[in-house]
């Protein structure tokens, strides 16, 4: 399976997310995506912005003391319209996915599916 079918497969059985994004964090750039709608370039770019400060940056810098002194695999960020979701299989790795989902999604359901499509992709890589 490549990249773009294990992104189509995850979000359509994640219900509730828009859009997922294969993202290199070194280079901040998005390498799939899978979207029920359009997004413009400048929002994805926005949302690797995002990813990297949470996972690598300066947000995931400022969290070591609350999560046990190592930077996130996963974090979570909330706004009035969306859940941002975004994973990674290890610290090791620079690929991340970038979740975009509505409120009420199912969280849980989000970050393992993610976790099992993120593994499956860096697998085949």
């Amino acid at each position: 399976m490549d990249v773009t079918e294990a992104l189509d497969r995850f979000r359509a059985d994640a219900e509730g997310c828009d859009l997922v994004a294969f993202a290199d964090l070194n280079t901040s750039m998005i390498l799939c995506v899978s979207a029920s709608t359009r997004h413009a370039q400048e929002e994805l770019d926005a949302l690797t912005e995002a990813a990297s400060a949470v996972l690598d940056g300066a947000v995931a810098e400022g969290a070591l003391n609350l999560i046990g002194g190592s930077k996130p695999q996963t974090a979570i960020t909330m706004t009035p319209v969306d859940v941002r979701v975004y994973l990674r299989t290890s610290k090791a790795h620079s690929e991340a996915l970038i979740c975009l989902c509505a409120p009420d999604a199912d969280l849980a359901k989000v970050v393992a599916l993610g976790t099992a499509a993120l593994a499956s992709i860096m697998a085949e890589a």
